[in-house]
């Protein structure tokens, strides 16, 4: 942008989004009335872990769940390798599909995997197991291509088999509806720095059983179900963001799509083809470019000024393209070739737009650099 400053298009809301001022605004007013330890016996210990309760109950209230269906995590990383290695059976596989969060995928390398397949648009084929196995995982919303999964079917297997169904949430809270998932699922993770709120703390729900065994050991807090010093302001935080998303569901829901539709028209014709379906989170947007080397596209993207990803963000130095391309049958070429924009409800019509043009401009200059030699 000659003579000004360049502006900055951030399309990776799938990796993480801005906080909520109302969330963080919840934060420092906890922090600094309630400092101290939640699991002091004193009063102000007890002032604190009343804090912790109390949010508890605002995410239990807006979801329709006990209170004690909710457990504070450090993030969603955290809650998924609880479940993948210590739920159900941990002496038999998972089941899953190339289309998890790596979170779940390799977790699954102690206890091992039985494999679904995928088809051409990135949706898991449900299908009972050749081999026994332990537990059932399916990611309600793919990270990267935004496929919704097939939720009640995993559910219905699950039951067959006597195997707890989980499934990682992540990337739909504040996005599609979370009443189906939680009405099926006997765990769901969900991740608070995806909707609004802080870094540092995500959520493990059990709507009906307490079957996960601790990661760590040294400390009863939580029940004993997860020992460590809790933030009652991270909770509280937390707490506020979750009830927000839920509550807002519908009208980001919208925003999002409206971007991202808004994206999509103004990019130049034939430029990219569109990987994400038609039946997904409302604010993924995965596209396959016509470039000669796709390992140059991320380093053109961001100096143009626009922030995107090919996947997820924790195996984002990974050295090849997500997993989930190579399933739907994409080539290494084409998965190379793809780049994942993800919005929020406050990405306007117009900055979609002003961004697809700059995504424009950029391949341009690409594609006359490969010609000019």
């Amino acid at each position: 942008m000659s003579g000004r400053e360049q502006e900055i298009f951030y399309f990776d809301h799938n990796a993480s989004t801005a906080v909520d001022d109302r969330v963080l605004q919840r934060f420092l007013t906890i922090e600094r009335e309630f400092p101290a330890n939640p699991s002091s016996l004193h009063a102000a210990g007890r002032q604190a872990n009343e804090v912790v309760r109390e949010a508890s109950e605002e995410i239990a209230g807006a979801l329709g769940l006990a209170g004690d269906a909710v457990l504070f995590v450090s993030g969603g990383t955290e809650a998924n390798n609880m479940v993948v290695q210590t739920a159900g059976d941990p002496k038999l596989p998972a089941l899953m599909a190339a289309v998890e969060h790596p979170s779940v995928y390799d977790a699954a390398a102690r206890r091992g995997r039985v494999s679904w397949a995928v088809d051409h648009v990135g949706c898991v084929q449900v299908t009972p197991p050749e081999k026994e196995v332990g537990l059932v995982c399916l990611v309600q919303g793919q990270n990267e291509v935004g496929t919704l999964q097939p939720i009640e079917a995993a559910s219905a297997l699950a039951k067959e088999l006597a195997c707890p169904l989980h499934v990682d949430a992540a990337q739909v809270l504040g996005r599609v509806s979370l009443q189906q998932t939680l009405a099926l699922a006997d765990s769901i993770t969900l991740s608070a720095h995806k909707v609004g709120g802080l870094r540092g703390m995500g959520v493990l729900l059990q709507p009906r059983q307490w079957d996960v065994a601790p990661l760590l050991h040294g400390g009863e807090q939580q029940a004993g179900r997860r020992p460590g010093t809790l933030s009652p302001s991270l909770a509280a935080a937390t707490a506020t963001a979750i009830r927000l998303a839920v509550e807002e569901t519908e009208s980001r829901a919208a925003a999002m799509a409206a971007a991202r539709e808004a994206f999509l028209a103004a990019l130049p014709n034939g430029l990219a083809r569109r990987i994400t379906p038609d039946h997904s989170l409302p604010n993924t947007l995965m596209l396959c470019f016509d470039v000669s080397d796709g390992r140059n596209l991320l380093p053109a993207l961001d100096l143009a000024g626009v922030q995107a990803s090919q996947g997820s963000a924790c195996s984002a130095g990974a050295p090849t393209p997500p997993r989930v391309l190579a399933a739907m049958g994409l080539s290494d070429r084409e998965a190379e070739s793809c780049v994942r924009f993800s919005f929020s409800q406050h990405t306007t019509v117009e900055l979609a737009r002003r961004g697809a043009k700059v995504v424009g401009e950029s391949l341009a200059r690409m594609h006359r650099q490969v010609q000019n030699g």
